[in-house]
């Protein structure tokens, strides 16, 4: 009898909606950096995202009486080392020319290098679909990028760079996965931690006093950040990876319309196309994810 045990279904439920509250959150840290690198150095906007991330994770962790210390010191490190990679492809990516929408759409190819990684990473497998997704993404990507070839080597570099934030927020997102049992606020507080030392170091290269309003839009960053990466650590331990990673693509649409409306970063007819097709292959493999565990 499991009379006394939790039914998995609502679990599963509870893990979607704090995946998607993280895509919205992120996409408002994405909007909030990008206004802000315009006036700053991507570094210094990196940097302050981070340190008042770490004080968001402290304290959701105070008020729930949460654990601040995490008992894998491996697997933390490697996590941290890998999320901090990840936000130095991202924060470069934000401080260029790519529009917003473009970028956070190459960040989601996440959930693409999770299923072709996951029986390597993660021992979970996510079917055969994954075949039909892959070329899919392929194609969305090559409309992305192909127009940043024409507009700039600077916009080419940050689509490069976003990319590089996909496949490292693989690897911090399989590491979460297999941290399932550790505070969520202690590994946001210890990555959050360590990024920002990394990303104030380089920012001392670039030292410049920014416009108070500039400011605004870093602490902004910091807290929208900060809450994301709160219920993202939350939601890949609770459910498989390659079934939580594809609601990040809700991210892409909230930051194609504040990229359009706020920015007047219209995307063109190629570029919708290819967000199209990387959302597409993303739903083919939330649907290749349906597998016993």
């Amino acid at each position: 009898m499991n009379a006394g045990r939790p039914s998995p279904a609502p679990r599963a439920i509870v893990a979607y909606s704090w995946a998607a509250a993280s895509a919205v959150a992120f996409a408002g840290m994405s909007f909030c950096a990008h206004v802000a690198s315009a006036h700053a150095h991507w570094t210094t906007t990196g940097a302050v995202r981070c340190l008042v991330g770490a004080i968001v994770a402290y304290g959701v962790a105070r008020a729930r009486g949460a654990a601040t210390r995490v008992h894998d010191r491996r697997g933390i490190w490697l996590r941290s080392i890998a999320g901090t990679s990840a936000m130095l492809f991202t924060f470069y990516a934000l401080g260029t020319p790519l529009p917003l929408g473009d970028a956070v759409t190459l960040f989601n190819l996440t959930p693409i290098f999770l299923a072709l990684l996951g029986p390597v990473l993660l021992r979970e497998r996510a079917g055969r679909r994954v075949w039909i997704a892959v070329p899919l993404c392929m194609a969305g990507l090559v409309l992305i990028v192909r127009p940043e070839i024409v507009v700039g080597a600077g916009a080419l570099a940050g689509a490069v760079a976003a990319v590089g934030a996909a496949l490292s927020s693989t690897f911090a997102y399989a590491l979460l996965r297999r941290m399932g049992n550790e505070s969520p606020e202690a590994v946001a507080l210890h990555f959050s931690l360590f990024a920002a030392a990394v990303l104030s170091a380089l920012a001392l290269l670039h030292i410049g006093a920014p416009p108070a309003a500039t400011v605004g839009w870093m602490l902004g960053a910091g807290v929208m950040g900060g809450f994301a990466q709160l219920a993202l650590t939350r939601a890949y331990a609770m459910e498989r990876a390659a079934r939580v990673a594809p609601i990040g693509y809700l991210n892409v649409v909230v930051s194609a319309l504040l990229g359009a409306l706020a920015l007047q970063e219209w995307p063109s007819a190629r570029a919708v196309a290819g967000m199209a097709l990387i959302v597409s292959g993303g739903l083919v493999v939330t649907l290749a994810g349906k597998v016993v565990r």
